[in-house]
């Protein structure tokens, strides 16, 4: 466990129950961290996609975070427009005042195809949320946090799919790099404030999100579900596919005072998937 007691995190993408956001926010709470869970909380779009959070879900995560005695509010917003993420972090200084840990964990996988039948909507969309929204929810919410003047921890979700990026992902790839480019580029000009910046790359990790795309995967190739998912797992050394909670364990210590000195790093957890 870490002591994040008196800090506030904001995590976006945690409107999912089994999601890794939902995950994240738990585990900063249990660690003592108040909590702002955001999400998009809207019906799906008409291009095909895992789904958004919803209110209902993210509600009830920040439920569970105050019921281990911390402050939570839930906030709904769209990450890839200005004015709403402006918003966002407005409600932040009104309701606590300051922001000393910023979780950028939302992300989408719009229309995955391979790049000659992808929609340029799916393309264009995927690029916006992903890497356009961590851009933009840093841009906004760091004059808060170097406002703290106690230094803090930004933590953005990229993927392994940016270093070892598999046929019909272009999109989410290329988005997850620009994250990995936006981090390292980041963590240089805020690191006189104290501030560290550093990217989380999760393998195939067992959400719904993933789950969906081992069924593109298997219709796209013609294979059935189940010899998907094992191939999926033997490709892990570890043997297994990774948990939510595995995630929110690294994103616990990146965002603690034991990372003091860590900063402007890419830190694979994969179960050693990409030794393989």
């Amino acid at each position: 466990m870490q002591n994040l007691a008196g800090r506030v995190a904001l995590i976006t993408g945690a409107g999912r129950r089994g999601g890794i956001g939902a995950a994240v926010a738990l585990r900063l709470a249990q660690d003592g961290a108040d909590i702002v869970a955001a999400d998009l909380c809207a019906s799906p779009t008409d291009l095909p996609h895992a789904g958004n959070g919803q209110w209902e879900e993210l509600a009830d995560v920040v439920g569970e975070a105050q019921a281990l005695g911390v402050r939570g509010l839930p906030l709904r917003v769209d990450i890839s427009d200005t004015a709403s993420v402006q918003a966002m972090v407005a409600q932040i200084r009104e309701v606590f005042g300051r922001l000393d840990i910023l979780v950028n964990n939302a992300g989408v996988a719009v229309g995955p195809a391979a790049v000659m039948h992808m929609a340029d909507e799916a393309w264009r969309r995927t690029l916006e949320i992903n890497a356009t929204g961590t851009f933009l929810c840093c841009k906004y919410a760091l004059p808060l946090m170097v406002a703290g003047g106690r230094g803090g921890r930004v933590v953005n979700m990229a993927s392994i799919a940016a270093e070892r990026p598999k046929p019909l992902v272009s999109a989410y790839a290329a988005s997850k790099a620009a994250i990995l480019a936006l981090t390292r580029s980041l963590a240089q000009e805020v690191a006189a404030h104290g501030i560290t910046v550093n990217a989380v790359l999760p393998g195939d990790v067992d959400t719904a999100m993933k789950q969906w795309g081992l069924q593109i995967e298997a219709q796209a190739f013609g294979r059935p579900y189940d010899e998907v998912v094992a191939a999926a797992v033997a490709r892990i050394p570890l043997g297994r596919l990774a948990t939510p909670g595995d995630v929110a364990d690294l994103v616990a210590f990146l965002a603690s005072d034991g990372a003091a000195f860590i900063t402007g790093q890419a830190y694979n957890i994969t179960g050693g998937r990409e030794l393989t």
